[in-house]
């Protein structure tokens, strides 16, 4: 030690051993040294952002410039003697930490933190020691990894001298980003400006990427100015340089790398536990280059005040005039919405253009409404037969003119005591809901000598002649409701003294009943479990009149219409489409009866079956596993098919071979004698139909006594069984037994009865297997 450092701390030691009191006040507890002066811009954002950390803890700070080559900065012995009084210690970049090492046996322990050390050896002293680094290697990897990504290219690394180029390069190498990768190194330390100027004059102007590894100081910023005028594009790692035309890159963010020393400086540690900590950056780019693809969350820099001032009201312009257009959506979105709910209510009400009434599909839904609740009503059908004159007459504008007034007259009559609907063909329909019979006739009567009274037209007067016809609910359907009313208003005489007509269930055609109950199937009402009821037609061995097996059928009470039989329900449920599932319902049905019966042996049961389930390649599968379900062998089951095509199409084919495999037996109805004859030369079939037709004329008709035998040797010689239907008289059963016919049904021998009281009725009287 030299003497004159020796009087220095001699003297260093007097003054804080005497002035002690006087100077502890002034003591900082935190000191900063940096390299450069307060001149120069490097680390000056970093400085500032400390300081104020540490003043906003209520703690003093104290900044220490090392005097550089220019001669600018504290004299080491002054930085020394601030660094002795404080008690705290950050170290920003080598040349404070080579100061540092230099002065530690005089230091003593401190509370240390560094930032920026590249250098090996200066990381390993700091290692050894557990002194906590922020580091700024991964920064650099990331922004050149960054550039390159955003250039395409791999920029060129600007430095100082070789120094810098050998404590960066081994960072690089390590990084997966440039491995394998040549990097190229250029020097600010020449002084480009001739040469530049030389380019410049010939127009040889050359555009690369350089990235700025030197720190800013004046000769590295004349050097960079004049890398701009030859054409390069400078990314950097120093927030220093942003001023100074560098376009950008991951840079520090000074906060929160103030917050990272603070925290190392108080012991809190990194999440894994190392003191070495990555430095706090983000990327940063140019306003310039906001075109390029930088990623998210990047923070543009180099704008102006005008610029950034006309950017506010740019956005605060775009903000109101996207505010103004969501406003304007909005509301034609509203106006579009208040638009759509008006059409609803007017498809909802129906209303006809001409008499402003609602029309049939409102008055539908409102008697289905009433209908599902058990709500009873009136249904008053009005025609006009002056109105239905006219129309069939040709004449459309008199009836245009005259339905208004119609209309008119009716709100008149109606008022609030009924709902008025308009009807098609210059007919009206009234709702009402009157509690008992009586009330109801006498609103009816009022009605018809409202209209009775002639409307004038014109200057002239019109009879209108009303017929009105009433129907009462009782769980019917509202087709079914205005059928019956329009029928009963057909029953009023045209002459003579007219009075609204009831309806009464006896006064209703056939035609008239089976549109009605074609309608309700057209509707999907498919007729509830409890409406619908099992029934078994026997078969009879006519030897002996012994039980044979018999056939189910599905008969429908009606609640308006009665017993429907299936002759008057199967074919407007096969126009309708809905017969596939009834008569499936119908199987499922009596093979759960079947199984819950004692059967004796040697008796077969049949299902009517429409060819449509054969166009299904899933039913003979879905009939097997019904019987496996039920426990019904599929040997005692017969199948008689209607409505089958021949021949058959080759889904069709193949369920027919299928059942056929399965035992069950297969038969064909018809009503003559064509299809049956037909089918049993052409498909599988097990039983032979002979329909009543072919016996009215026995025992007298010669040729149908021959034709009989013909049948019954074919059938014969074809392992076939015969059947004859609709046996009603016992002069043919006589003749058929002569014949040689075995089986045979219809009311001659016995009445549709349940399964269960079938077979109790019969007892033990079974007949012999019939051949399959």
């Amino acid at each position: 030690m030299t003497l004159g450092r020796l009087l220095f701390l001699l003297g260093l030691w007097c003054l804080l051993g005497w002035g002690a009191p006087a100077l502890a006040i002034d003591r900082p507890e935190t000191l900063i040294i940096a390299p450069g002066s307060p001149g120069q811009p490097q680390d000056a954002a970093l400085v500032r952002a400390l300081t104020e950390a540490i003043e906003a803890r209520g703690q003093r700070a104290e900044v220490a410039y090392l005097r550089h080559q220019q001669g600018q900065g504290l004299p080491g012995q002054q930085a020394l003697a601030l660094a002795i009084s404080a008690s705290r210690i950050v170290l920003l970049h080598e040349p404070a930490l080579r100061f540092y090492r230099q002065q530690a046996q005089a230091l003593g322990s401190r509370d240390l933190v560094a930032y920026g050390i590249f250098g090996r050896d200066q990381r390993d002293w700091l290692a050894a020691r557990g002194i906590a680094l922020i580091d700024l290697a991964p920064v650099l990897r990331r922004s050149l990894a960054w550039v390159m990504h955003r250039e395409a290219t791999l920029p060129v690394l600007w430095s100082v001298g070789e120094a810098q180029e050998s404590r960066l390069a081994p960072y690089l190498a390590e990084a997966a980003e440039f491995a394998g990768r040549r990097l190229r190194w250029e020097r600010l330390s020449r002084d480009p400006l001739p040469r530049s100027e030389r380019r410049l004059a010939s127009g040889e102007v050359r555009r690369d990427q350089g990235f700025l590894v030197a720190p800013p100081t004046p000769q590295a910023r004349r050097q960079a100015e004049a890398l701009r005028r030859l054409g390069w594009r400078l990314w950097c790692l120093d927030p220093a340089w942003l001023p100074e035309g560098c376009l950008g890159g991951i840079i520090a963010d000074e906060t929160a790398v103030a917050a990272q020393l603070l925290d190392a400086l108080d012991g809190v540690s990194s999440q894994d536990g190392d003191r070495v900590v990555a430095a706090a950056a983000a990327p940063r780019l140019h306003y310039a280059e906001r075109s390029g693809s930088g990623g998210q969350d990047v923070t543009l820099f180099g704008l102006d005040e005008a610029q950034a001032e006309r950017q506010r009201r740019g956005g605060w312009l775009v903000a109101v005039a996207v505010g103004a257009g969501v406003l304007a959506l909005l509301l034609l979105l509203l106006a579009g919405w208040a638009e759509v709910r008006r059409r609803q209510r007017r498809r909802l009400l129906q209303l006809d253009e001409r008499t402003r009434l609602p029309e049939w599909p409102a008055l539908e839904a409102r008697m289905s409404r009433y209908l599902q609740q058990a709500y009873p009503f009136q249904l008053c059908w009005i025609g006009f037969d002056r109105l239905a004159a006219l129309e069939a007459s040709g004449e459309a504008e008199p009836a245009s003119r005259l339905l208004p007034a119609v209309a008119q007259r009716l709100r008149k009559l109606v008022g609030s005591q009924a709902y008025l609907a308009r009807l098609d063909e210059g007919a009206f329909a009234v709702m009402g809901c009157f509690p008992d019979e009586p009330q109801a006739r006498l609103f009816m009567e009022r009605l018809q000598r409202g209209l009775e009274d002639s409307i004038e037209l014109g200057g002239e007067r019109q009879w209108l002649l009303p017929r009105l016809g009433v129907a009462v609910s009782e769980g019917d359907s509202p087709r079914a409701l205005l059928l019956a009313a329009r029928n009963a208003a057909d029953q009023v005489p045209d002459d003579g003294a007219r009075r609204p007509a009831w309806f009464r269930p006896g006064d209703v055609d056939r035609p008239s009943q089976q549109a009605a109950l074609l309608e309700e199937f057209r509707r999907g009402a498919v007729p509830p479990a409890e409406q619908l009821r099992v029934l078994v037609n026997p078969l009879y061995r006519l030897s002996s009149r012994q039980l044979a097996g018999g056939t189910f059928r599905l008969e429908w009470q009606h609640p308006r219409w009665g017993r429907m039989t299936p002759a008057t329900w199967r074919p407007l449920a096969r126009l309708s489409q809905q017969i596939l599932g009834l008569e499936r319902y119908l199987i499922s049905v009596g093979l759960r009866q079947l199984s819950q019966q004692a059967l004796p042996p040697g008796l077969s049961w049949c299902f009517p079956l429409a060819a449509e389930h054969l166009e299904s390649p899933m039913f003979s599968d879905w009939l097997e596993a019904r019987c496996e379900e039920q426990g019904v062998p599929p040997g005692r089951i017969e199948l008689c098919l209607d409505g089958l095509a021949l021949p058959p199409g080759e889904t069709a084919w193949r369920n027919l071979k299928r059942l056929r495999e399965l035992g069950m037996g297969l038969s064909v109805e018809g009503e003559a004698r064509g299809p049956e004859l037909q089918a049993l030369l052409r498909l599988p079939l097990s039983v032979l139909r002979l329909p009543g037709e072919m016996i009215r004329t026995l025992p007298g008709d010669q040729r149908a006594l021959l034709l009989l035998k013909g049948i019954r040797d074919t059938a014969v010689m074809l392992g076939v069984r015969i059947l004859v239907t609709e046996l009603d008289d016992e002069e043919r059963l006589s003749c058929l037994r002569g014949l040689g016919y075995q089986w045979g049904s219809g009311p001659l021998l016995g009445p549709p009865d349940s399964l269960a009281s079938l077979l109790q009725r019969q007892g033990a009287g079974v007949s012999d297997t019939p051949p399959r």
